[in-house]
């Protein structure tokens, strides 16, 4: 069964290339693949692609959120983190769906939220 892409790499408007390091604030409202290096924050209200090769020392904020390379800090995931199997991941993450590859790793606490509309099915069906 083959498996629908949640992020859609031919949306994506930012590249992050593997030579290119930035230190600081990363902030957008597009979809960004980073295959380089960042230090500080990452903060995009669209999908993320860590792609392998990368080293992230940041927290990572975004919707959908694909690991294929290294993060060093702490995801929020509004949407989905999904790890592929060179994914490395040494932080908390917090997230609506996980998936992880045979092969990822991740070390931390994982916590996982229920998105707004299953929550009010889920008050409506205790009531």
């Amino acid at each position: 069964m083959k498996r629908k892409k949640v992020i859609k790499e031919d949306k994506i408007l930012t590249v992050i290339g593997k030579e290119t390091m930035i230190a600081g604030t990363l902030k957008g409202n597009s979809p960004v693949r980073i295959d380089g290096g960042v230090e500080g924050e990452v903060h995009i209200d669209s999908d993320i692609i860590i792609g392998e090769g990368a080293v992230i020392q940041a927290n990572v904020k975004g919707h959908n959120i694909q690991v294929a390379g290294r993060v060093v800090g702490n995801i929020e995931a509004s949407g989905k983190l999904e790890m592929l199997t060179t994914g490395v991941v040494e932080g908390d993450v917090s997230v609506h769906t996980l998936h992880v590859a045979d092969g990822a790793m991740l070390t931390g606490n994982c916590s996982m939220q229920r998105a707004p509309e299953r929550k009010e099915v889920q008050k409506k069906a205790n009531t």
